[in-house]
């Protein structure tokens, strides 16, 4: 019973949450340490060697500092996924912003964070990642890719890049474990 409570009392929560908030800066930081999208997207550009102490965060880092991620790192961690961000396999992310998850529709949190739907949530969040690491340079409009979910997103790259119904709005955020995509959509398997 204990781990029914905890689903119920994050289900309110997230309703709650989503009910409350307006639109928000996506350069918000959470901690003064979380780097903005912006800086993110600079970062990824440079091409400098670093030592250990100036290392690239992991994808989980990324994701969990990061406002624009919260609800993404939320269910990762409900799910019992966030190892997947964590880990050192490279993989390649496709992150959902906050305003992503608005468009789902007020109840489809709750309905994902029941006990009944957890395969349901496991689901959808292994269709955001892609095995390997695969910058938007090397995705070629009409190809496939398979997700950890055994899904495949369709590439298209006319006139944007997309995979499936998600667009790409900040492409090749490295990590140490692969890179971030930003998608506007949350991908819905098929």
């Amino acid at each position: 019973m204990p781990v029914l409570r905890l689903f119920q009392l994050l289900a309110i929560s997230l309703t709650l949450l989503f009910n409350s908030c307006g639109p928000r800066d996506l350069s918000e930081k959470t901690a003064d340490t979380a780097p903005s999208i912006s800086e993110l997207a600079i970062w990824s550009d440079t091409d400098t060697e670093t030592d250990e102490s100036e290392a690239p965060p992991s994808i989980w880092d990324i994701t969990k500092r990061h406002n624009s991620f919260s609800t993404f790192s939320l269910l990762m961690e409900v799910a019992g996924l966030d190892e997947t961000l964590k880990s050192e396999q490279q993989i390649t992310v496709l992150a959902p912003t906050e305003e992503a998850f608005k468009k789902l529709g007020e109840g489809s949190l709750v309905e994902l964070l029941k006990e009944d739907n957890r395969w349901i949530l496991e689901e959808l969040l292994l269709s955001h990642v892609i095995p390997d690491v695969h910058h938007a340079e090397d995705l070629n409009d009409g190809e496939t890719r398979p997700t950890l979910s055994g899904h495949r997103l369709l590439v298209k790259k006319d006139p944007e890049l997309m995979l499936s119904n998600a667009t790409v709005t900040t492409p090749d955020i490295s990590a140490r474990n692969g890179v971030v995509h930003i998608v506007d959509q949350v991908i819905l398997p098929n």
